[in-house]
């Protein structure tokens, strides 16, 4: 296996000139956080010219009826790296960004949801300290 060469991508804060790469990467990205986006933070990964790649994270809405005992906390609601760009530490350091920006505003602990399938997403948050919390099993009812 070959290893894709270190990434040069800068991270800054999400702007709107961003919108359209962030579109590429995840099509229905503001579809799909619209209720989350006004309170969220996003910081993007530029390489190229463009931005390859995200993380969006902030307060969560509600306390961690998950997790008894957590009032306050912060969850890592969306990362994202453009295929062209994956392999190359880009996540790991998007990952990191979100850790120490929700650390910076007072959160002591931060949670996120990933599917148990999406292997190189959990390797990057495992690398990062995260570990399992729970599980929580989804039923389908066929109607």
């Amino acid at each position: 296996m070959t290893r894709r060469k270190p990434s040069r991508a800068r991270l800054r804060p999400f702007r709107l000139d961003d919108a359209g790469d962030l579109c590429r990467i995840y099509p229905m990205f503001f579809v799909d956080n619209a209720v989350k986006y006004g309170s969220s933070r996003i910081v993007v990964a530029e390489a190229d010219g463009h931005a390859v790649g995200f993380v969006m994270w902030g307060p969560a809405l509600e306390p961690a009826w998950f997790d008894r005992g957590v009032e306050r906390w912060a969850e890592l609601d969306e990362l994202h790296v453009h295929p062209n760009y994956q392999g190359r530490g880009i996540g790991t350091r998007l990952v990191r960004s979100a850790a120490r920006e929700a650390r910076a505003a007072g959160f002591a602990v931060m949670y996120l949801v990933a599917e148990a399938s999406n292997a190189p997403a959990r390797r990057v948050y495992e690398k990062n300290g995260f570990r399992e919390h729970n599980r929580i099993v989804r039923y389908k009812l066929e109607l």
